[in-house]
């Protein structure tokens, strides 16, 4: 499967719309769209954050691997959640998040 066609079926699997996607990851709407039909390449570095964005590898993306992980597939949302978590929390607050987990875990 191409780049592109990966792109789209992540999109469309998360129920996210171009907009979005590309509100997350710095680029426009319409680049989202070429980046679909597969008349554009993102750069390595927007083609990092497409898959930080998805939860999925930058091989998974390129076509170089037929499934992405496990948890990305069963929890999309918890991990797209902690990916953010891990880059915008303080050391302090990543602590914390992790005593919630591990109380909410214990109930």
């Amino acid at each position: 499967m191409s780049f592109s066609s990966r792109l789209k079926k992540l999109r469309e699997e998360r129920n996210v719309s171009q907009k979005q996607v590309a509100e997350s990851t710095g680029v426009s709407d319409v680049m989202i769209s070429m980046y679909e039909q597969g008349k554009k390449k993102p750069s390595i570095s927007k083609l990092e954050d497409l898959a930080t964005y998805f939860g999925v590898t930058t091989d998974y993306l390129l076509g170089n691997k037929s499934s992405v992980n496990e948890l990305e597939t069963v929890f999309p949302e918890g991990v797209k959640v902690l990916r953010r978590a891990s880059k915008e929390l303080t050391p302090e607050a990543k602590d914390q998040m992790i005593k919630l987990m591990r109380a909410f875990l214990e109930k």
